[in-house]
């Protein structure tokens, strides 16, 4: 319990520090309000946060199995708890409004019930800052949880590559975090700068560089069917969502130049080839929908964009009414998969589906050659009948959990589609599809507890579903 406390603790104290970034912006733009709350929330943090540590410190013992799970789960209730009195001091907002407001930008989704035209500089900042907070707790638990313990059947080969420690009990937290950390922040500032150099202004640049290596679905502003009517930054944002979705391994792999274990790293070219041939439907597509403001080529732009970013989970969108050309059913699917493992993507990722896809087309070859020996056969190896195990498993209690919360939102007097698209946004991290489906979320007509189960089975899912009960059932999960 206390080395849980302490890593409860170590959230408080690195968003006291990150604050400075909000704080900066609220001083800048002379927005005294913002300026004092955060400054308060910056001391008060620091300060609970240094003695909880101190007092903990010498009480501290090595984690379970069982105890890593719950620290991540702690962790992450944390973050939320940390971020919402935010916006009741400064927004003035409910106590449910903003623990709403905390966890939509903690996990990504990136939805807010406040008018974005009403949302000042500092409070974008504050969003964004956020949930690039949460971007990087979800690569450290995937990096520290999800992958060691191979949750899901998450493959941890060359997990080495970020991850450091003496011995699987022995964590080196600090160097871990610094491995994940300085190219995040590097990527984050990268896309910042040439958002800049294509004119975006420049506050506007920071938050929308923080969204997309997060994969997070809020931009300060969006009106007039359009992003950031740049086209050669809305380039540059679609260059990162992909890199914000694609595996922090494998771009280790690339930049490294150790292109033979980078190719066997299957998941990562299986993305990038399935959003190439999405984005190409997404250009046919245009051309027989077409635009009424919009030449051929700018529409084809825009459905390659919004294609993207729904695959990413990014989920911003040139209309917020999703305003995307393709089938819903396969908007829901594309969503449902997400991106790739040691991402910050959401959904139930990449791999799972190669593997099971992999696993049924054994189980077909089986049935014409029942005597072969075929790759990754379950029958023959014990690793690959354990992961597909865990795969399957993954996939049947994420669609176990989508069933519920399609429940939960019909129950609420959402008709089918609309609970289905729910479900599916809050699952998978999609603003775009939860502000499709719940009209009216920014000008107060959605119910708290509509606001409620959307951040709760969005908290379930970015933390993943097999992490609570692996917390509470131990090895039987």
């Amino acid at each position: 319990m206390p080395t849980i406390g302490i890593l409860a603790s170590g959230v408080f104290a690195l968003f006291s520090c990150v604050m400075i970034l909000p704080a900066i912006a609220a001083a800048l733009t002379g927005n005294a309000r913002a300026l004092e709350a955060i400054l308060l929330i910056m001391v008060a943090y620091g300060f609970l946060a240094s003695i909880t540590i101190m007092a903990l410190n010498s009480k501290r013992r090595r984690l379970n199995r069982s105890g890593v799970f719950v620290s991540a789960i702690v962790i992450w209730l944390a973050l939320i708890a940390a971020a919402t009195p935010i916006f009741m001091l400064v927004e003035r907002q409910s106590l449910v409004h903003a623990i709403f407001e905390a966890t939509s930008a903690s996990i990504t989704l990136g939805t807010t019930i406040r008018p974005l035209e009403e949302i000042s500089i500092a409070m974008a900042f504050y969003r964004g800052t956020v949930a690039w907070l949460g971007g990087l707790a979800t690569l450290m638990l995937a990096v520290y949880v999800i992958g060691p313990y191979q949750v899901g059947g998450t493959p941890n080969n060359n997990l080495r590559l970020v991850q450091h420690a003496r011995t699987e009990s022995h964590p080196r937290l600090f160097l871990t975090l610094k491995a994940v950390l300085l190219p995040y922040l590097g990527l984050t500032a990268l896309c910042a700068l040439l958002l800049a150099l294509a004119r975006v202004p420049a506050s506007d640049a920071v938050v929308v560089a923080m969204s997309m290596l997060s994969t997070n679905g809020f931009v300060p502003y969006q009106s007039g069917g359009t992003v950031l009517n740049n086209v050669a930054a809305e380039t540059v944002m679609i260059a990162f969502m992909v890199i914000g979705a694609t595996s922090i391994v494998w771009h280790r792999m690339l930049v490294e130049r150790r292109w033979s274990i980078a190719r066997e790293q299957s998941e990562g070219m299986l993305f990038v080839t399935a959003v190439l041939v999405l984005v190409a439907f997404g250009a046919l597509t245009s051309l027989f929908q077409p635009h009424v403001l919009h030449s051929n080529v700018q529409h084809a732009f825009n459905f390659a964009f919004d294609t993207i970013a729904i695959a990413t989970t990014t989920g911003i969108t040139h209309d917020q009414r999703l305003g995307i050309g393709l089938p819903l059913e396969l908007i829901l699917l594309i969503s449902f998969v997400g991106g790739c493992s040691y991402s910050t993507a959401g959904g139930i990722k990449v791999f799972r589906l190669g593997t099971m896809l992999q696993h049924l087309g054994n189980e077909l070859n089986r049935l014409v050659y029942p005597n072969a020996i075929l790759k990754d056969d379950v029958q023959h190896t014990d690793q690959a009948r354990e992961i597909a195990k865990a795969v399957w498993s993954a996939f049947f209690l994420a669609i176990l959990t989508l069933t519920i919360g399609i429940i939960l939102f019909a129950a609420q007097g959402y008709e089918l589609g609309a609970a289905m698209t729910l479900a599916n946004g809050a699952f998978a991290q999609v603003g775009s599809l939860v502000f499709a489906a719940a009209p009216g979320m920014s000008d107060g007509a959605v119910s708290d507890w509509t606001l409620m189960t959307i951040a709760a089975l969005g908290t379930i899912a970015r933390i993943e579903i097999l992490v609570f009960l692996a917390a509470f059932a131990g090895k039987r999960w």
